[in-house]
């Protein structure tokens, strides 16, 4: 009696070491990002069994990260249509594969589905906040954007997917404040440079042209939708300008401002050496702002920038209540229309 027991024993441990060496195979091929190999492991499974619904949702992930739009759409549909209770994750991969074709009202809506079977995670909420912000509607895609932050999601993606929702507003002050913290921080950030200098040059564009139309092509932005992924979870990739926003121009009105006057402290030619600079002058404890300035062929130029005055007389005034903190900079006042 003791031989069948024995030899019980060995298949159960068999099994018990086949599954873990599959589920080590998994996470070996999903850190290494080898999304044809979790497809044809999950692939495997599903052909032992076309009713194991769980297989086929990963299965359907995979095929979505490996560029298979069209698999992970008819994956993911058999599990939403036949299995018996889709888990919010089901409708979250749908939305993703509805907003890769550029239906992002459809979605939306399986976003909210899935937020109401209870998926509350971070790349929900900014998938969420972009299709949101596909259709325009800004101060909800800033919410989500939000969300995502208060649960985990990547500082710098969100900011700078914020600043792009600004930068589409036409609010380029906006989108300038919240991305120059996050270029001195990190100044090889190609997205951010690239989304700050556009703001820089929009803004400038708008203080000194009298043309009340400020025209932003969907190209010129860079979105960030990249996530610092946790063991397990969907990875988030990168998509084009075009992706994140409708391929038409969207103009913004914006009111031609008067003549403005500044504290110039210095004008370099090129970003960081500003930010350096304006790093060096702190001690001052004046706000100082950079702002470019157009030359045309001769490029731009970025100028060190104290105060806002309506007049030359009160920037004078200014000047001279702060003599000892300007005594030892080079400065004088500049004007900008």
């Amino acid at each position: 009696m003791k031989y069948p027991v024995i030899l019980l024993s060995l298949l159960l441990s068999g099994c018990a070491t086949t599954g873990q060496d599959e589920q080590q195979t998994i996470e070996q091929l999903t850190v290494s990002k080898n999304y044809a190999g979790l497809v044809e492991v999950y692939k495997a499974k599903v052909i032992e069994n076309d009713q194991d619904w769980e297989a086929q949702q990963k299965l359907a992930e995979a095929y979505l990260k490996n560029g298979d739009v069209e698999s992970a759409n008819f994956y993911v549909q058999r599990v939403i249509d036949l299995s018996k209770q889709p888990n919010g994750k089901a409708y979250f991969l749908k939305g993703k594969i509805l907003a890769r074709n550029f239906d992002f009202e459809g979605a939306l809506k399986q976003y909210s589905q899935a937020l109401a079977l209870g998926l509350n995670d971070a790349e929900l909420y900014m998938q969420r906040g972009i299709a949101l912000a596909q259709t325009k509607k800004y101060e909800t895609a800033l919410d989500s954007f939000n969300l995502a932050r208060l649960r985990g999601f990547n500082e710098t993606a969100v900011k700078n997917n914020i600043a792009m929702v600004y930068i589409y507003q036409g609010d380029f002050q906006s989108a300038v404040d919240i991305l120059l913290p996050v270029y001195e921080q990190d100044t090889t950030n190609s997205k951010v440079s690239s989304n700050l200098k556009l703001s820089l040059m929009k803004l400038e564009a708008a203080e000194g042209s009298n043309d009340a139309s400020m025209e932003v092509l969907p190209e010129q932005v860079i979105p960030e939708v990249e996530v610092d992924e946790p063991a397990g979870e969907a990875e988030v990739s990168a998509i084009t300008a075009e992706e994140f926003f409708k391929a038409e121009p969207f103009n913004t009105k914006i009111e031609p401002s008067e003549r403005k006057y500044y504290i110039q402290l210095g004008a370099y030619d090129n970003m960081p050496e500003a930010l350096e600079k304006r790093n060096a002058l702190l001690d001052t404890r004046l706000p100082i702002s950079i702002k470019p300035a157009d030359l045309g062929k001769s490029g731009t130029w970025y100028r060190l920038l104290t105060g806002e005055f309506d007049t030359y007389r009160q920037a004078r005034t200014f000047a001279a209540n702060n003599k000892d903190a300007l005594a030892s900079h080079d400065y004088f006042i500049q004007v900008i229309q």
